[in-house]
């Protein structure tokens, strides 16, 4: 009796043991399952131009570089100002500020500011950025473009439509015209130009002038407002230097 009893304790215990070894396995198992995330690309914008200036009538193309293969569509802030057709290829249309958006199908977008000018402001611009050429191919300093001289070269630029002179209409000195717009000054020099569709050609006859080009070159003037009036197709642009 005392024999049986020995066996089976022993059999019950082998079989605890072997039920612990199967939970271990399955255990072990079940840790090597994996999962794998997908994931979404991101679109992404840019523009090959992030702000831009144009004259009246020109044209740009802007060109969009897009991270995936979204649709791009094209649209103006302000259409009187800039237009912008499906391909990106904007129209100046009238002075001032218009945004050109490039959006995406998905929402994204990237802007360009688009300025406007007139084509005498053009016309100016380059008088200015030319005589400042001039200047600094000879290591003068570059002139400022001050506000009021300008305006004060606007209006005898008007004037001298009436009469291409250095006196006014009124019969009074040019500079006269400094004081109305209460400009101060101890040296002031003026050019006068005529008929001249481009700005290149009018600096380039000023320089071919000596009285002209002593002005452009006086090293004594800082400052520059250059004013362009236009009558019956005729250029008329003044120079005023302080």
């Amino acid at each position: 009796m005392k024999i049986v009893k020995r066996i089976v304790c022993i059999a019950l215990a082998l079989s605890m043991v072997h039920a612990v070894s199967m939970n271990s396995y399955v255990s072990a198992a079940t840790t090597t399952t994996t999962t794998t995330a997908s994931t979404t690309a991101t679109t992404k914008i840019t523009l090959s131009k992030t702000t831009a200036k144009l004259v009246q009538g020109k044209t740009l193309s802007l060109k969009a570089t897009v991270s995936t293969n979204k649709k791009v569509t094209w649209t103006s802030s302000n259409q009187k100002v800039a237009t912008v057709d499906s391909s990106g290829k904007v129209k100046a249309v009238g002075k001032g500020i218009a945004n050109i958006t490039a959006r995406t199908s998905d929402g994204k977008t990237a802007v360009c500011m688009v300025t406007v000018i007139t084509k005498n402001e053009a016309y100016i611009e380059d008088v200015i950025r030319l005589t400042n050429e001039e200047r600094t191919k000879r290591g003068l300093s570059k002139l400022t473009v001050n506000s009021r001289l300008a305006a004060a070269a606007q209006k005898r630029a008007s004037e001298t439509a009436q009469k291409l002179s250095h006196t006014r209409p009124n019969g009074q000195s040019c500079f006269t015209v400094l004081k109305e717009y209460n400009i101060k000054y101890t040296t002031a020099g003026e050019n006068i130009a005529y008929n001249y569709y481009t700005a290149a050609d009018a600096v380039e006859g000023w320089m071919d002038s000596k009285g002209h080009r002593d002005n452009i070159l006086n090293a004594k003037f800082k400052n520059i407002g250059v004013g362009l009036y236009e009558k019956d197709g005729v250029k008329y642009c003044v120079q005023l230097f302080i």
